[in-house]
């Protein structure tokens, strides 16, 4: 690790030229490094001045780029793999490895898988966030990476995104503080980190690399770009990852007016790179702004030398790589030439469970947790080796081998104290229903299937076979069908056990399954899988049979929505319920704990709030028998609660990485405080909060109130609020003083809110003050009712009590005026709320604006 690297980041700041097009700097610069490698390059002195770190990392960009030929530097720009740097060699400059890393290293073996990035969010806390990029840095530095894919710091405009467990919630605040913690603690490893995605990247429906979105000038300036400027400005992030969608017109990666934004007003002073396979035009994403095709080979390499790509762009995309380069330390500090299979380590592992219990939110308590390790407890659902660990896609971590929840409760509460049951297979795919179950109109074991030779069932079925079960994969099950189809399959079901059964599909297009007159399930999927977690995407409902009572089935499939790998639909099913084993095996204990789950990630957006499959019947039936029931949530984000009502504890647990059964566990038992903060709001039905458009486009209508600020706008009331969480213990807020802000003094003033926390309880715990600020004093514009504008994590003793103060920066009492093209600050008094979340306010002041 450099010792100097912060030093070097402070002179890259000063020494970096702000202009667009950096040719007029880079010559004046250049002339300067020019005569100063002559002067070095005397006999006895280094031939290669930028190899000296003690030269700001501008400097040396600019030294070495002078000594580059255009071949070389087109080389840079376009370097993918390991062998496409070998050219470079001579010139010190690094093989640029890269790994997906949001949340550990994705693809390797013997590394920590952390609690998901929302999961860090929920923490609040920003100490913890560097130290959990601090660990994720060193494990990529060890493994033989140099540029790390992360943070994740687009904001959670709805809930739904399969993406949305990547980032730090719905906030942008909460996002780019969280996001630039977690950059520092990266590159303190001497590695670069790329920020993801810019911009407006909230969802993988439409899909996502042609997705149009339309959003305004302004909601992209206060609730979409912020995290990114933090990230850079604060956190030090050297580069940034482009995003798949249109905005406003033009996809992200050959938009020149968002990557001028990106460069000019939010501070990048190092490169941008495209996503995986942008389908963007690279020579005009090149001229557009986009720095390094280093994701996705395929520029034409001729178009640096034939026109097409000026110089000066050529000479500022190299640059500004080398700028990474220098400025994060990647360039000074070899990659180790052997590499381990384990880089975890104890402290890591450690690291690990504390995020998780300090992420865990104890959503309710009515008093039966924590729990007592003299009780007896029943541990229910997919809490053994089958729980969801983390997010599928770019940032899904292996966890290794890890200590499950059952077996975590089974070392607090002893073995003779507890009971393991299944209850609900949770959120995976069920086996294919075999052709025994199902009769055709004709009598035939198995089901008639009529196929259409377009999407929509129109017209007569150009062919009309039996098939013995509803399993296709790839290609159509029959010959002769266009690229769009359609097939119907019908006849009669027949289930081997009576109760609730479940029916579930893998689907790659749309299916719609329908069972005795009742639908079952009606949906899309892109892909029924991505390319790296173990678990893969269904789709499914469950329907209250009798055994051996035939029922009538239909299933209609069509292509439409398909995505790259073809055409699927298996259909599975559980005839038998888990349900009743795990009823018996609740009446049996003290205390019930119920673990529940969904499944989400990359390419695949969730299609409701409700936990998938039989959980809710699940969760209904143990709490009917158990009045001491506790729900442990291991999703990735909001659910609905229909069963609320009838349970004594919720915990959202998000996904824990490897700490799935320690971290919950602790807090379960109270060896941890449960931490964490509602990072994102839980809606008390389906369709609060922005739309959920899964068409080609999307407008983003709600403008800047995304989050709780559309639940104030439009005066409704979620069932969780943003910020919200309880401990084991409790705290009072008093004294709150507030400052001034002077706009003479420019854009870096800040004011600070200053508030005395005490823990009134008879437990440590940690308290998370949270600072909102209220209308802004113009008629300009509408402004939120409340905005966060800043946040601190305190933990404190029974009785302590301890000042807090909080820092607010101009740009918090600011507003973009779309007109005058800049941040406008109004004069007067600004209402400033405290409180634990954005519903719960207990002191109110303002700050006077002159």
């Amino acid at each position: 690790m450099t010792t100097h690297h912060a030093a070097r980041r402070r002179a890259a700041a000063a020494a970096l030229c702000a202009a667009a097009v950096l040719t007029p700097c880079i010559s004046a610069q250049a002339a300067q490094a020019s005569s100063e490698a002559a002067a070095a390059a005397r006999p006895g002195e280094h031939a290669q001045p930028w190899r000296d770190p003690s030269r700001s990392p501008a400097w040396r960009a600019d030294a070495l780029l002078n000594a580059m030929t255009m071949d070389e530097k087109v080389t840079l720009v376009l370097a993918t793999n390991d062998e496409d740097f070998d050219p470079l060699a001579h010139l010190g400059i690094p093989r640029m490895r890269r790994v997906d890393a949001s949340g550990g290293l994705r693809g390797d073996t013997g590394v920590t898988a952390f609690p998901a990035p929302n999961a860090l969010g929920a923490t609040f806390d920003t100490a913890l966030a560097e130290r959990y990029g601090q660990a994720v840095g060193a494990e990529a530095r060890a493994k033989g990476w140099n540029v790390v894919l992360g943070p994740t710091v687009d904001v959670d405009r709805n809930g739904l995104s399969g993406r949305a467990a990547e980032g730090y919630g719905e906030d942008p605040l909460v996002n780019g503080e969280m996001g630039a913690a977690m950059a520092r603690g990266l590159e303190e490893n001497d590695v670069i980190a790329m920020l993801k995605h810019f911009t407006v990247y909230n969802q993988e429906s439409g899909p996502r690399e042609t997705l149009a979105v339309d959003v305004s000038e302004r909601a992209l300036r206060e609730v979409h770009y912020p995290a990114f400027e933090k990230a850079i400005r604060e956190g030090g992030a050297d580069s940034v990852m482009c995003a798949y969608p249109k905005v406003n017109g033009e996809h992200v990666c050959q938009n020149e007016e968002l990557l001028t934004d990106l460069k000019q007003d939010l501070g990048l002073e190092g490169y941008v790179a495209t996503d995986f396979n942008p389908r963007t035009d690279p020579v005009a994403g090149i001229n557009a702004g986009v720095d390094s095709q280093s994701l996705f080979p395929g520029m034409p390499r001729e178009a640096f030398f034939d026109g097409r790509i000026p110089e000066e762009r050529t000479n500022d995309a190299a640059r500004r790589i080398l700028v990474a380069l220098f400025n994060s330390g990647a360039f000074d500090n070899p990659l180790p030439t052997t590499i381990p299979d384990v880089v975890t380590t104890a402290e890591h592992q450690r690291l690990a469970r504390e995020t998780g219990a300090a992420a865990s939110v104890l959503l309710k308590n009515s008093g039966a947790l924590p729990l007592s390790k003299h009780d007896s407890v029943a541990v229910i659902g997919p809490a053994g080796e089958d729980a969801i660990t983390g997010i599928e896609g770019s940032s899904y971590v292996d966890p290794g081998d890890f200590t499950t929840l059952a077996e975590a409760v089974r070392s607090k509460a002893g073995a003779e104290r507890t009971t393991v049951s299944q209850g609900s297979l949770g959120d995976v795919a069920l086996p294919t229903v075999p052709a025994s179950a199902f009769t055709a109109p004709s009598g035939q074991e198995g089901l008639q299937a009529e196929f259409f030779a377009n999407p929509d069932f129109q017209g007569a079925p150009v062919a009309t076979t039996t098939t013995p079960n509803v399993d296709f994969s790839g290609a159509a099950p029959v010959e002769g069908l266009p690229a769009q189809w359609s097939a119907r399959f019908t006849g009669t079901i027949t289930p081997t056990a009576t109760g609730l059964a479940r029916i579930s599909s893998l689907l790659s297009g749309s299916a719609k399954v329908t069972i005795g007159g009742e639908t079952v399930f009606d949906g899309s999927r892109f892909i029924w899988d991505f390319f790296f977690a173990p678990q893969e995407y269904t789709l499914g409902g469950t329907v209250p049979l009798t055994e051996g009572e035939s029922v009538p089935i239909t299933v209609e499939y069509s292509t439409r929505e398909a995505g790259f790998f073809g055409p699927r639909l298996t259909l599975g099913w559980q005839p038998e319920s888990l349900i009743p084993a795990a009823v018996e095996a609740a009446k049996g204990a003290e205390t019930a704990v119920v673990v529940v789950n969904e499944f989400t990630g990359e390419a695949v957006d969730r299609l409701g709030l409700r936990l998938p499959g039989d959980q809710d019947a699940f969760i209904e039936a143990v709490a009917a028998v158990n009045p001491r029931t506790i729900v442990v949530l291991n999703t990735p984000g909001p659910v609905l609660m229909p069963w609320l009502d009838d349970v004594e504890g919720v915990v959202q647990s998000w996904y824990q990485g490897a700490a799935v059964g320690t971290a919950t566990a602790d807090v379960l038992y109270g060896d941890a405080d449960p931490g964490g903060r509602l990072p994102v709001t839980f809606p008390a039905a389906e369709g609060q909060g922005p739309t959920h458009d899964t068409g080609a486009s999307v407008e983003y209508d709600e403008g800047i109130h995304v989050g709780y600020k559309w639940y104030d706008q439009q005066d409704e009331e979620p069932l969780f609020p943003f910020g919200h969480g309880l401990s084991y213990t409790t705290f009072e807020h008093r004294q709150l003083r507030t400052g001034k802000l002077d706009t003479r003094k420019g854009e870096g003033e800040t004011t600070s809110v200053r508030v005395q926390v005490r823990n009134t309880g008879q437990r440590a715990g940690s308290d998370v003050v949270q600072v909102y600020v209220g209308h802004l004093p113009t008629d300009a514009v509408e402004t939120p009712e409340k905005a966060l504008a800043g946040f601190a994590k305190v933990a404190l003793r029974p009785g302590e009590k301890r000042e807090v103060r909080i820092e607010l920066d101009r740009r918090a009492l600011s507003y973009w005026d779309e007109d005058a093209d800049r941040w406008v600050t109004p004069t007067g008094e600004v209402p400033v709320y405290v409180g634990r979340s954005a519903a719960d306010v207990d002191l109110v002041g303002s700050i006077t604006v002159k």
